[in-house]
């Protein structure tokens, strides 16, 4: 049905949808580059956020609690995709399957543990060992 619609090549539509891509995506650069604010004397290496130039140099490295919160939630959401996959085949995969993805939750349900215990999920930042 969608051949009557449509009646072209998948090389052909794969070529026009990366031209047109493309294309946006220089559209998008040369409006950009035609409406941005010119500024005379504006120095391109200093830091510009919400109009306050920096007036001293940044402090050193900064705790950032939330990226290894935001690792944790990736590496255990794939979880999620690949026993979705296992979902769909759960009947032809028959018992050997279903024990294969009780060991795949055990594994992750083992590491989720031991980032508790170990205190990786806590926000206020490593515990003090004993």
């Amino acid at each position: 049905m969608a051949d009557l619609i449509f009646p072209i090549a998948p090389g052909a539509a794969l070529a026009i949808h990366v031209a047109l891509s493309a294309g946006i995506v220089a559209a998008i650069i040369v409006v950009a580059t035609i409406i941005r604010e010119k500024r005379a004397g504006a120095r391109p290496d200093v830091p510009y956020e919400s109009g306050i130039l920096p007036g001293t140099p940044p402090q050193g490295p900064q705790n950032a609690p939330y990226f290894l919160i935001a690792a944790l939630f990736v590496i255990f959401d794939m979880e999620a995709a690949i026993l979705f996959a296992w979902a769909v085949a759960a009947r032809d995969a028959g018992w050997v399957g279903l024990i294969e993805a009780a060991i795949f939750i055990g594994v992750l349900l083992l590491a989720l543990i031991y980032l508790w215990v170990d205190g990786a999920l806590d926000w206020g930042g490593p515990r003090q060992r004993k």
